[in-house]
């Protein structure tokens, strides 16, 4: 039988490919199904925010149930995003019900994102070997060629491939989550476990810094969400809208793969600083393209952004946190990101687009991604004196 880490590396090349089936085309897919931009906006933002309050309850539903366990939550969350997508794409319904729907399923897949991180921290804490880094590269690299593939097969089908695509990789990846062994760490101990609150009271330099990325979060949601509409906008057609969310995600691959050995010679404040550096590149480069080739050019800054942020803020949890306070600092980074920073993404850029055009979204997108910047650098002081003071 494979080794754990392969399988492990291959449950994200699967989750991924299917994930981006869903998060990779909201638009496309939400427009196909006769909505504006505006309401793209309130479906999305809705699902975001959603996930502040689904997250810690999912979460929380391991130590409530008895005999559930992570992996299988991780199986019932997906398959019933599944059920969920094919009745959107081949069963007719009023605007209102396909958007109550959509939400529902969206919410929940975001959802699912911490608990795959809970698993491979899991494993390590239990003495098994995951390279988490690499996995989650092999993630990026697949969500890559995801958007690759599906980015051509839309210019010619309808977005109703993209349910039968999801389905057929959530199969895969959920068969090999099957043939990895159950944790033992998992509901072995009687310590109550953290709340998203606790950690946010207890580990202040923490809450900061995704507070900044909260905001450089919402810019780059805004330009994903609503890429097409760049693209289009720049002469361009879903064939290539799906060339530049390919280059986006597959830049990451190599950032996320040396997080563990960047925090082994830099320190991790340090590198969540860089990387909201990189993402200022990334948001003005996009929003000020004068053609397609210099929009790729700066959606390749993903990986040096986002990709190095995720990777480093990832073990930082890990290794910072007290055990108890693992899965409730793991939510907090998708509450932060997929919650508020998605929602705030959306719902003001669709807004702003419909209403006043593409320039004021720009505009929008400028701001959040300074503000994020100038509180993670402020924090970053913070981190420093506190530092030198013990």
């Amino acid at each position: 039988m494979m080794q754990l880490k392969t399988r492990y590396n291959l449950l994200h090349l699967f989750y991924w490919f299917a994930y981006c089936c869903i998060s990779g085309f909201i638009a496309i897919f939400l427009q196909y199904l006769g909505l504006s931009n505006t309401e793209i906006g309130i479906v999305t933002g809705i699902s975001c925010i959603s996930t502040i309050f689904i997250s810690p309850f999912i979460s929380s539903l391991v130590d409530r149930i008895k005999n559930l366990t992570i992996k299988k939550l991780t199986v019932y969350i997906t398959v019933g995003v599944g059920i969920v997508y094919l009745i959107l794409s081949f069963i007719k319904m009023p605007a209102f019900m396909a958007m109550i729907l959509y939400i529902l399923m969206y919410a929940l897949m975001l959802s699912t994102v911490p608990l795959l991180t809970m698993i491979a921290m899991n494993y390590i804490n239990d003495g098994l070997y995951v390279n988490f880094g690499l996995a989650r590269g092999i993630g990026s690299a697949s969500w890559a060629a995801s958007a690759f593939v599906f980015g051509q097969v839309i210019s010619f089908v309808d977005p109703w491939i993209l349910s039968i695509g999801y389905f057929f990789f959530i199969a895969l990846a959920l068969i090999l989550l099957y043939t990895m062994p159950e944790q033992k760490n998992v509901k072995t101990t009687k310590e109550k476990q953290g709340s998203v609150l606790q950690v946010i009271k207890n580990y202040k330099i923490l809450f900061f810094l995704l507070l900044g990325f909260c905001f450089m979060f919402a810019g780059a949601t805004t330009i994903g969400t609503y890429l097409i509409n760049i693209v289009t906008n720049l002469g361009g057609n879903t064939s290539l809208y799906g060339v530049c969310m390919f280059f986006m995600a597959f830049s990451e691959l190599p950032v996320i793969t040396m997080a563990p050995r960047l925090m082994k010679r830099f320190n991790s404040v340090t590198l969540i600083v860089l990387a909201s550096v990189f993402y200022l590149l990334r948001n003005f480069t996009v929003c000020l393209a004068p053609n397609l080739i210099i929009l790729i050019i700066g959606m390749m800054f993903q990986g040096l952004s986002y990709g190095l942020f995720t990777g480093v803020i990832t073990y930082y949890v890990t290794y910072n946190l007290d055990a108890k306070d693992q899965l409730a600092g793991q939510t907090l980074i998708g509450i932060m990101t997929s919650g508020i920073g998605s929602t705030l993404g959306n719902v003001l850029g669709g807004i702003l687009q419909d209403t006043f055009g593409l320039d004021y979204m720009f505009m929008f997108i400028y701001i959040v991604t300074i503000t994020g910047a100038l509180i993670i650098f402020t924090t970053k002081k913070i981190n420093d004196r506190v530092e030198e003071r013990n």
